[in-house]
């Protein structure tokens, strides 16, 4: 039954989506293969790859049990789901395939999980923190606590440190369907809030998962995952609009518009700032003042690089 204390040992799968990741996949399936507490099944499932990636895959000599999955390319929400459902373990955790763990991730985090239930807590996930690896050698720390209840919190953002550092239980993905496959972003911190609003969060406050972000991220690629944060917005607010006063959803909707205009504008995409800035301003006039003006003064630049190259 969901939340009861494990009555035997627990299994772990790890759920890995993939997509033309030739260059990194042999580096995350080796992270795994040095866990101090190696996972009993690990399932890459292939998102339409063009690459060598799911060669790659087939010829690992994993010390685990490892499986292929491949699909017609269909988004991150759709390939996980495929793993969550094809699994039988106990828990699931993801990874994805540019991101690699420490040697003691599993091991810390069933260890939390044991210690908790045993008294009596009702946990549906344990993260832990995350160090971000940038391209140009950057690197930035995602140290988020989590030690219970934390649903409000992500009206104000994704509290998750990241979704590579995640334990879940299956059972509670399942009993929720899973991630939202009409999403390719923000679907994660969707099933988050959910998983949030009946169990409890925490976190290994260690270092035990390692990101790459490459030109696949947001920053990069902001066009392509802007619409998808506008159904985002849309779907948070269809199902919890009404237990949020006037306030928090109009801090909810412009913090997450927001996140786009600083990528935008960090690209120099002048119109794309001010499309953002125009659909927050048509939301609330209190954009002028979000963030003590910053956003404001990005618009305003933005304009005055428009009208310049116009002249």
């Amino acid at each position: 039954m969901l939340n009861d204390s494990l009555t035997g040992p627990p299994s772990v799968c790890v759920v890995i989506p993939m997509y033309n990741a030739a260059e990194c996949i042999q580096q995350t399936l080796d992270s795994l293969s040095q866990q101090t507490r190696r996972p009993d099944k690990v399932i890459v499932i292939d998102d339409g790859s063009s690459d060598q990636g799911p060669q790659i895959v087939r010829d690992y000599a994993a010390p685990f049990p490892l499986i292929l999955l491949q699909q017609a390319n269909q988004g991150p929400a759709t390939a996980r789901n495929q793993g969550v459902f094809s699994a039988v373990e106990t828990f699931i955790a993801f990874l994805d395939a540019d991101d690699q763990w420490e040697p003691q991730k599993l091991e810390k985090q069933l260890a939390l999980y044991a210690e908790l239930t045993d008294n009596g807590h009702k946990v549906g996930m344990i993260d832990c923190y995350q160090m971000s690896e940038f391209s140009d050698g950057t690197r930035q720390l995602e140290d988020r606590c989590k030690s219970g209840n934390h649903f409000t919190d992500f009206i104000h953002e994704n509290v998750i440190n990241g979704t590579s550092g995640v334990l879940v239980l299956r059972e509670v993905i399942v009993a929720l369907g899973g991630f939202d496959q009409t999403l390719r972003f923000a679907e994660d911190r969707l099933l988050w809030t959910r998983i949030a609003e009946y169990w409890e969060i925490h976190t290994v406050p260690r270092v035990l998962h390692r990101r790459g972000v490459n030109s696949g991220n947001i920053t990069a690629q902001p066009q392509k995952y802007y619409p998808h944060k506008i159904r985002f917005i849309e779907l948070y607010l269809a199902r919890y609009g009404a237990r949020l006063n006037k306030q928090q959803r109009t801090h909810f909707v412009l913090a997450n518009h927001a996140e786009f205009l600083n990528a935008f504008s960090r690209r120099g995409e002048h119109k794309d700032v001010i499309e953002v800035f125009r659909n927050m301003l048509a939301h609330s006039w209190r954009t002028l003042i979000l963030f003590h003006g910053k956003l404001t003064l990005r618009y305003l630049y933005a304009r005055a690089k428009t009208l310049g190259k116009a002249s």
